[in-house]
Formats: C-alpha cells, structure tokens, sequence
C-alpha cells in the first residue's frame, strides 16, 4: 500500500481498529492497565491523537485531542460509569505528571460531568451510544492550571472484534470552534473493521 506523502497516512492497528495519523498530529498508544490511572478496571488499550499545538497554550489546538479506550469484554460505559472513569483518568494524569514537574494541584477539583445526548444511531453498523460533558481537570504539561475540557463520547460494540470502543474527544474550546471540525473527523475516521 502506497501512502499519499501530503497526508502522511500511518494506520495504527490494535487488535483490528484502523486510525490514520494526518500530518501534524502526534499520537501514543498505552496498554490498560494505564500506569497513571491503574485504578480503571478496563482490559485493552488506550490510543491517542493529539493535535498540532495541543502544549501550547496559545495555539488552536490547544489541549484538544482524540483518545479511544479499545477495550476486551463489554464493561459497562454509560453516563455514570463513564463519568467516574474520566474522573479517576483524569486525576491519575494530573497528579502523576504535576508530581513530575513539582506543581502542586488540587486532586479534589477534578470532576466530571456527562450527560446522554441524541448522537447518531449506527457507526459502521454498530449501535452507537452519545454522551457530552465536561471535565474540570488541570493542564500539568504546560501552565499548572486549572482548565475546563468539553468532551463528546460515542461507544460501540465491535462485533468483528469482540471489542467495545469508546471514543472521547476533548477540548477547551466551545463546540462551534474550528477544532472541533478536526476533532470529530478524528471520531469519524476510526474503523474498527473494513466497512
């Protein structure tokens, strides 16, 4: 397969998902049980897609990126469960790397806030499950302080797998920025199967 070098195509395959890389953009992939959050009882792996500025408090793609907890089994991901999970994911990341760099956060001000929301019935075939919210956490990468990300959450068993995939897009940024744009076409990119 010959990759388009404008787009610099790299598709991660975990299991059997595909995600494409564009140019620009970073990405990691971390095994659960996550090093900073090993209370989240999920089995599988957590791929990320971090946007072009995403440390740089001044750009547009301001701690704005895409993660996709791929995960074995069927846990159960609605509106409360996913809620503590961000919880516990988020205040894992914040003090774990605060403690790294020497800042001094508040634990107790990390929250979340999810909702149900009318989304799309189907992604690929598979029945899909909308939420939005947000997550009051910090930004311990760049400026130590507070921050306030609005996050859309789709989940979807993957049938071909035997996986159940929850996408969680993430930003400061209000839902009409143009980040957004580049956000959800992350979400829409992802296959969990050839169509």
């Amino acid at each position: 397969m010959k990759l388009a070098p404008a787009l610099a195509l790299i598709l991660a395959v975990s299991g059997s998902f595909q995600w494409p890389l564009p140019e620009g953009w970073r990405q990691e992939t971390i095994p659960f049980p996550l090093e900073f959050a090993p209370d989240l009882p999920y089995k599988g792996v957590e791929e990320l897609r971090f946007s072009p500025g995403m440390f740089k408090p001044d750009q547009g793609g301001y701690w704005s990126y895409a993660f996709v907890w791929w995960l074995d089994g069927h846990p159960a991901l609605d509106a409360p469960e996913l809620t503590s999970s961000l919880q516990r994911y988020f205040t894992g990341l914040c003090t774990s790397v605060a403690k790294e760099k020497g800042q001094t956060i508040d634990p107790a001000r990390i929250s979340a806030s999810l909702h149900a929301t009318d989304g799309p019935r189907a992604k690929l075939g598979h029945a899909v499950a909308a939420f939005a919210g947000t997550v009051d956490s910090y930004d311990p990468f760049a400026t130590g302080k507070p921050i306030v990300l609005n996050v859309e959450i789709w989940v979807w068993d993957c049938d071909r797998s035997g996986k159940r995939a929850a996408i969680v897009l993430a930003s400061p940024k209000p839902a009409s920025a143009p980040i957004w744009s580049s956000l959800r076409k992350r979400r829409d990119e992802f296959v969990c199967h050839k169509p």
